[in-house]
Parts: structure tokens; C-alpha cells; sequence
């Protein structure tokens, strides 16, 4: 069969609906010039806004500015027009627009790219979920939950982020406790909650941040605990000033970590003396930030992972002026506390449990007492710690294999997935944090719309040739050799994982 059987056209899979695979599907629509069949399977009730912009509280907001936002790299007001025609007015390019919004307006982008497709393309929305991939004679079968089976000649993994893991502590027992929740966006998370109980929330960052104005749309009044390593809130927002110029050369480029770390705080205080915000020197990296990872050593990025990561995101990640605001009149009532340290054991009681940590650079152990746990340390990006049964399977037969940084999965820079024997997948594809290890920064939207667009356009290219073998010893089937190689290798990195 080739690409061009409009009686049989090959069948292109995206595995989540969120913001990476509703945009994948949107350019598949709008550039197919050869028959094909798009297959959206999403588990959630709808397609486009996915964890990041499903949530309906309107306290919710972007932490980028809205003239930032646009879906299409080629189009920067996109969003702001279409803000403007759904009677949105007040926004303007620096507003920070409830992030529901958004959602909308990613559905409002698909279902806009389905009406004016051209008819040898076609999208089907599929609410199921995906448990298994299977190799077969014209490419592989999709498992979903429901039993359904899907026949796919390319497939890309647009999973996003997966819940984040369990705090490690000497007795894990609490974490099977109904006082305790592991998924901060769990749609029980929040349930059960008392407007008076004291809550503590694991880690510091934007989704923990989440969580407080959730608590105080739903009218909390109980403390509010925050614990992380390094106790940093996000910073926030500025208004935008003239931007800063690129300042690193060539040689920059190649520096060590330490040399970097040097360069950027030299710039920052010479900037601070020109009347600049540190915020312009860090947004002047972002530009060179790839071509900056990619030129650091595995040791260098280990010592920037193990050292500088809480700085980086703290800096990097902001928030809306307005929602620092709120945390500042939290912290000043008392109701927000913040503590810097590890967590070491918990002791539940009948009345909440005890939680014990050891504050950062103190030897003794502080004791708070609360009523939840919630869970939000971030994203888990170590795979093979990931109970999620499709990527378990895929783990299993080989299809895909972790970085060195366990921050994601090998890619190519095409986005084609590398299988276990090292070579790049002719049918497995990704975007987005999968890909953190190689990109580092792929998680916001201005790098997500970019590797959208080239992955569907390298789908697209990739049919417009005769169809590979479906077997092989380096994609599919796996010999014995490669099999048993994965399952040595998956051992030696459960014996030789050390915790954080």
C-alpha cells in the first residue's frame, strides 16, 4: 500500500488532546495534500484543553501574556483577536487571560481546521484511552480501554506531563491514606476538604500555586502549608520594557556551567546599572537556551539538574501580577506559611497527621500537624517509574527508551522516538516534555506550536513515500538479544537509582 490508496488512506494516531496533540491534528488538516485518516484519542471529555487549560476556575490565569499565547508561531495576535471577536475586549497583549479561555480557544481552533479541511482528510475525536501498541503486517494496533482496536501507520505520543511521584520517606505507608492525594489534578484531589482544615502542600511551584487559589475560590480559611527543598515561590511578572539584547557569543556557548552561571549574573548586574529588570537578561536567553543545552556535557547537566534547577524555574516560570499579589496578602495574614526542607516521615492520627521535616541547612527535625496532603512536586519524568500501562507496554516491547537525564524519552530531532536498539522509529513519534531531556525548554506554548507544526509536517512528508516493512529487527517484533538487553538494562537501573 502507498499513501496515495484514497480508497485506504493510511491512518495517523495522536494519543492525547491536549494542547501538543490538538495542534498536531490542526496542521494535519490544514496542510494534507494526500488522503489520510487522523485518529484523536483523548480519555478526557474533551478535546484541545487538556490538564493545563481544563480547569474551569477562573482565578486560573496564564503565566504568559496573552500577546504571547497565539497558537501559530506564524501569526502572533492570533489569540488576541480571537479574544477580541468572542466579546473579550478588555485583554490587551499584556493581559493575562484566565487560562479556560484558552482552552476554548484551542477547541475553537480544531473545530475551525475540521469545517475547512480539505475532503481526503479526516479527523476522528475518540474518548478512550490507550493501553497497548502492537506491531502488525500494516503498521501497529492501538489498544484502547474500551476494547476497541485502532490500525495506525504513524502514531504520535502527545502525552504531556505525568502526575508527580511520592515524596521518598523511610515508611511510605501514609501514602495509601485517604488523608493523602498523589495527584494534585485528580478530580478528587480537593474533595472532602473541610473550609477550616490546615492543608500542606508538597513543593512550591506553579501548580502548587494552583492549588492555593483553588482553595480560595472554593472559600478556604485554614492554614495553608507549603513545603519544598528550597521554600521559593515562583517570581513574578513585570511589565513588558524594551527587550534585552542577546549578550552570549559563540564562545559562551561551550562554556562550562560555572562560566555560564558567572556570565549571566555579570550581565544581570550590568543591566540592573543600565535601568534594566533581571526578567529582560533571563528572557535574552531564551532564544540560545536549546543550542546552550545541547552544548553543556551529561556531567554539566547533571551538576545544572542536582544545583541550579530551583533557581532556573523560579526565574524562568512566573506568574501573573496579580496572582503574586494574592499570594503576598496570604503569606502577610498567616494563612500561606512557607517552609524550606525535606520531608522525613509522617505519623497519622486521628484528628490529621504529623508531618516531620528537616528544614534546609538545620540538623533538628520540625513537626506541623495538618489535615490533607497534597501532592505537587512536579511532573515525574523518569519513565520507567510510570505505572501508566501504555507506557509500560511500550517500555516492555522495546518502542521506546528513557534519556540519561530521566527527564524524558530519546528523540530525534525530527521528533521520531528512538527504540531500544538505538535507532530512530520509522512509525513512534513525540513532542513537548517527552522531549526535556534533548530541548529542555518544551513545555510552554512558543515551543509546543513550533514542534506541532514541523511534526505534522514531517508526518506528512514521511506518507508521501512507500510504506516500510511492518517487521524488523530494529522497530516492532524485537529479537531476543535487544529484549533481553532492555530487560538488563531496566534491573541495572533499578539497582543503581539512588533517591533525591
Amino acid at each position: 500500500m502507498t499513501a496515495l490508496d484514497s480508497d485506504n488512506p493510511p491512518t495517523i494516531a495522536i494519543i492525547g488532546g491536549g494542547f501538543s496533540g490538538c495542534m498536531v491534528a490542526v496542521h494535519l488538516l490544514r496542510s494534507a495534500t494526500v488522503p489520510i485518516a487522523i485518529k484523536l484519542i483523548e480519555r478526557g471529555p474533551t478535546v484541545g484543553p487538556g490538564v493545563a487549560y481544563g480547569t474551569r476556575e477562573e482565578r486560573h490565569l496564564l503565566n504568559v501574556p496573552a500577546g504571547n499565547m497565539s497558537a501559530f508561531p506564524e501569526d502572533a495576535g492570533h489569540f488576541l483577536r480571537w479574544l477580541d471577536s468572542h466579546g473579550d475586549s478588555p485583554f490587551t497583549a499584556e493581559s493575562f487571560a484566565p487560562r479556560r479561555r484558552y482552552g476554548a480557544y484551542l477547541q475553537a481552533i480544531l473545530r475551525e481546521a475540521e469545517a475547512d479541511a480539505p475532503r481526503l482528510a479526516q479527523l476522528e475525536k475518540i474518548q478512550d484511552e490507550a493501553i497497548a501498541i502492537l506491531p502488525d503486517q500494516e503498521g501497529d494496533r492501538i489498544q484502547l480501554r474500551s476494547g476497541r482496536t485502532l490500525h495506525a501507520s504513524r502514531i504520535v505520543l502527545a502525552v504531556g506531563n505525568f502526575p508527580p511521584s511520592d515524596p521518598v520517606v523511610a515508611e511510605s505507608a501514609f501514602y495509601r491514606s485517604p488523608r493523602y492525594s498523589s495527584d494534585p489534578w485528580s478530580p478528587t484531589a480537593l474533595s472532602h476538604i473541610d473550609p477550616l482544615d490546615s492543608i500542606l502542600l508538597i513543593g512550591s511551584g506553579l501548580t502548587t500555586i494552583d492549588l492555593v487559589l483553588a482553595l480560595q475560590a472554593r472559600g478556604h480559611q485554614g492554614v495553608i502549608h507549603l513545603i519544598s527543598r528550597h521554600g521559593l515561590l515562583p517570581q513574578c511578572h513585570r511589565p513588558s520594557v524594551p527587550p534585552y539584547p542577546p549578550f552570549l557569543t559563540i564562545a559562551d556557548v561551550s562554556s562550562t556551567l560555572r562560566i555560564l552561571l558567572r556570565r549571566v549574573r555579570r550581565e544581570i548586574d550590568q543591566a540592573a546599572r543600565q535601568g534594566h529588570d533581571w526578567r529582560t537578561v533571563i528572557d535574552a536567553l531564551r532564544p540560545q537556551t536549546q543550542v546552550l543545552w545541547r552544548a553543556l556535557t551529561a556531567v554539566e547537566k547533571r551538576r545544572f539538574l542536582r544545583h541550579l534547577r530551583p533557581y532556573w524555574d523560579n526565574h524562568r516560570h512566573r506568574i501573573a501580577p496579580e496572582v503574586a499579589a494574592t499570594l503576598d496578602r496570604l503569606q502577610q495574614s498567616g494563612q500561606l506559611r512557607v517552609y524550606a526542607g525535606c520531608i522525613r516521615s509522617y505519623e497519622e492520627r486521628d484528628d490529621g497527621v504529623d508531618v516531620s521535616y528537616r528544614p534546609r541547612h538545620q540538623p533538628e527535625l520540625h513537626t506541623v500537624r495538618v489535615n490533607r496532603v497534597i501532592n505537587c512536586t512536579g511532573p515525574e519524568g523518569n519513565y520507567r517509574k510510570l505505572q501508566h500501562p501504555l507506557i509500560m507496554n511500550l517500555l516492555e516491547s522495546g518502542r521506546i527508551r528513557p534519556d540519561s537525564l530521566t527527564l524524558g524519552l530519546e528523540v530525534e530531532a525530527n521528533g521520531a522516538l528512538v527504540i531500544a536498539t538505538g535507532v530512530a522509529s520509522r512509525r513512534l513519534y513525540t513532542l513537548g516534555p517527552p522531549r526535556k531531556g534533548s530541548l529542555w525548554e518544551t513545555i510552554a506554548v512558543p515551543e509546543l506550536r513550533e514542534q506541532a507544526q514541523a511534526l505534522a509536517r514531517q508526518l506528512l512528508q514521511s506518507l508521501r513515500v512507500k510504506a516500510a516493512p511492518a517487521f524488523s529487527d530494529t522497530e516492532g517484533v524485537m529479537t531476543q538479544q535487544a529484549a533481553a538487553h532492555i530487560h538488563d538494562g531496566r534491573k541495572g537501573a533499578t539497582q543503581t537509582q539512588a533517591p533525591e
